[in-house]
């Protein structure tokens, strides 16, 4: 009975490992293909904001309200115990400020659909802007 036992226990520690592992991988891959998500969007608001491709208000939109959806995503790969990738130890030595970083994408990824909802190239060029800067912080913070 004692082996029985000691099986199934050794089992179910490395199955369960395993699945941590499983799941700290499935979290930066989600993490990941999120961000992904958010920089091709913002890449076509940046080119409409420097000029490079010709504004679009229907694009403009469509981009900022999948950026805005996008911000709702992106904290929900950070779960306990799911570093790697470009993701910094700091992100959960210091989760208050992380998470703050995170609600801070949210509000202004919101403000940036409302500019884009304008229809202005001149209402979306400081939004964009904002958005930019907004994301370099975090990635500053915690993104090697």
């Amino acid at each position: 009975m004692k082996k029985v036992a000691l099986t199934c226990l050794t089992a179910s520690l490395l199955f369960g490992s395993g699945m941590a592992l499983a799941d700290a991988a499935a979290s930066v891959e989600y993490r990941q293909s999120v961000f992904k998500v958010v920089k091709w969007h913002m890449d076509s608001l940046g080119a409409m904001a420097r000029g490079d491709v010709e504004f679009n208000a229907d694009a403009a939109v469509h981009h900022a309200r999948q950026v805005n959806a996008m911000s709702y995503m992106a904290q929900e790969g950070f779960g306990e115990g799911t570093l790697g990738g470009d993701a910094k130890p700091e992100i959960w030595s210091n989760w208050d400020q992380f998470a703050g970083g995170m609600e801070r994408f949210q509000e202004v990824s919101g403000a940036l659909v409302v500019a884009a909802e304008e229809g202005s190239l001149q209402a979306l060029r400081p939004a964009v802007g904002q958005m930019g800067q907004t994301c370099r912080t975090c990635h500053d913070n915690f993104r090697n």
